[in-house]
């Protein structure tokens, strides 16, 4: 096992093809197997109010609890008494969902939209739709600010962030706003680095975080996944897919670390595995990646702490006795750095610390600039957070009400539905796209609520229900993040019907479950076929 630092070099490449893989994900003998509130670290100093900042944005929509508002001239939002969860729309709640946070000091599109690429695009898009005449603050037009028209409201509902349709998704809103040309992606990531300078910019607490620190005796798990990457020779980005369903179970695997905080040593636990191979897809828009299930430790292995305080954050942090939310929270969104010997890397990436869920989230674009790797474009999630034993777990359980919206590339409508996943399964209730040879855009309602058992949905779209041993309706954070190819096909159908879904969330609450989970539907070619936001209440 080859233990990752913060700047990592490239897994090993290897032309395996997929066909007689014997992982098997449903048997991981890396994944705690307990659930347990994670340990008691104290509650952190409530904050009353906020900043949704990528420059200060007014005119932001914000729901927390029972009250809806935006954001004033300052970018700023009030949490109050009631101190819970946000969600951020821009043009109201028919709008454009971006996502939902727990309540804390400061807001950045990293926070509310996920991922590096949908953060990226979220910031060009209010760059974009910015009245004001600079740059220095970001005033959401009026057009959507006040009243937004049903047209309006109607082009942001079908607005995606991530992958080369976000560019096309916004051309309807622009024409309506007749809005100059979209902002490029370099230009918002410089914007956002200015931003988010933490020189002029104090993100968090500085409470000294105990349980992070060197010598707290903590365990800390670490999860992790490649989300798309771009090699020299490569045009576009390709998905990392981590779980194939091959005769009905899934091929596959993600790293996992497990790290204890003791006061001499760092101590990276058995059961640890950060190894990963890539292999060859006949997919012309994917590639896979699993982990090496050959590469799980054995046994404990100690690091000194001279050479963890080197790897960067959150590890500088962790060496640290003064560990705070504010040391953790930093955005160093254009750097280079030397790594493993000579080679070079360039990375953008940005740290956040929740004191609501107590995870740490790492979001990562990194370019190899020489060696056998140059060129290659790796985009990554990661999550750290402590945990009261080795054997222990977090998980977000499903169980309750989620409010659901498809939408589809090519359609206007929008279907909504409710799910109510209980101690048996899935009941949904609502409308969903039910595409006929006539018309591809067709929706039905749902008349008769029928119990779907989570032994089907684990065979399709909700693939770790049933894998993780704490309990059938519960997910990592990790699997979370993961894109998987699944076999929709009906019983008694003789022919195949391959879809891949690819997930994207962010814990929010204290019981990491109130976040916004986007699950997008692709084909073989990586285009997509429907996209749906899940929320729940």
């Amino acid at each position: 096992m080859q233990f990752k630092l913060s700047l990592v070099a490239a897994s090993l490449l290897a032309t395996l093809t997929l066909t007689g893989c014997n992982d098997d994900s449903s048997s991981t003998t890396t994944t705690p197997d307990v659930e347990n509130p994670s340990p008691e670290t104290g509650n952190p100093t409530p904050v009353t109010t906020g900043q949704f900042i990528d420059a200060k944005v007014q005119g932001l929509d914000y729901v927390i609890g029972t009250k809806a508002a935006q954001t004033d001239a300052e970018g700023n939002y009030e949490l109050g008494a009631e101190n819970g969860t946000l969600s951020f729309y821009i043009g109201g709640k028919d709008g454009l969902l971006i996502g939902s946070v727990s309540g804390r000091a400061v807001t950045t599109p990293f926070e509310a939209a996920g991922t590096y690429e949908r953060s990226i695009n979220l910031a060009r898009l209010l760059l974009t739709i910015n009245e004001h005449n600079d740059d220095s603050t970001i005033i959401i037009p009026s057009l959507i600010k006040d009243n937004p028209s049903a047209d309006i409201q109607a082009a942001l509902a079908k607005i995606t962030l991530d992958d080369g349709y976000f560019e096309k998704s916004v051309q309807t809103l622009l024409k309506l706003l007749d809005s100059k040309a979209l902002v490029a992606a370099d230009d918002a990531q410089k914007h956002m680095q200015a931003s988010l300078n933490p020189e002029q910019l104090q993100r968090g607490s500085e409470e000294v975080l105990t349980q992070w620190a060197k010598g707290s005796n903590q365990i800390i798990i670490h999860r992790s996944a490649n989300l798309r990457v771009k090699n020299n020779s490569d045009k576009t980005f390709k998905t990392v897919i981590h779980q194939d369903q091959q005769n009905g179970k899934y091929i596959g695997g993600l790293s996992l670390m497990n790290y204890k905080l003791t006061d001499d040593q760092f101590t990276i636990l058995a059961g640890s595995n950060d190894s990963t191979i890539e292999k060859t897809s006949t997919l012309p828009s994917f590639v896979y990646e699993m982990a090496d299930e050959a590469e799980v430790s054995t046994e404990n292995k100690m690091e000194p702490w001279s050479e963890i305080e080197t790897m960067g954050s959150p590890y500088t942090c962790m060496t640290a006795k003064n560990c705070s939310e504010r040391l953790l929270t930093q955005a160093n969104l254009e750097y280079i750095e030397r790594q493993d010997g000579d080679h070079k890397q360039k990375e953008a990436q940005s740290g956040t610390y929740d004191p609501v869920t107590q995870v740490y989230t790492q979001i990562r674009s990194k370019e190899y600039l020489d060696g056998d790797y140059a060129g290659r474009i790796s985009e990554s999630i990661e999550f750290f957070y402590p945990v009261t034993d080795a054997k222990t777990d977090r998980f977000v359980d499903f169980t309750g009400t989620w409010t659901a919206k498809e939408t589809r590339p090519d359609c206007t409508n929008v279907a909504v539905s409710k799910m109510v996943f209980n101690d048996k399964g899935l009941i949904l209730t609502g409308n969903e796209f039910k595409p006929t040879p006539e018309n591809k855009c067709n929706t039905i309602t749902i008349q008769d609520t029928q119990l779907t058992p989570y032994s089907k949905l684990a065979k399709i779209d909700f693939w770790w229900f049933g894998i993780n041993k704490a309990g059938i309706s519960l997910a990592t954070l990790d699997q979370l993040n993961t894109t998987v190819r699944w076999n929709d096909k009906d019983t008694g159908e003789t022919n195949d019907n391959f879809k891949i879904n690819r997930f994207s969330y962010i814990p929010a609450g204290k019981a990491w479950d109130q976040g916004l989970l986007v699950r997008d539907t692709l084909n073989d070619n990586g285009d997509k076929i429907a996209t749906i936001t899940m929320k729940k209440s």
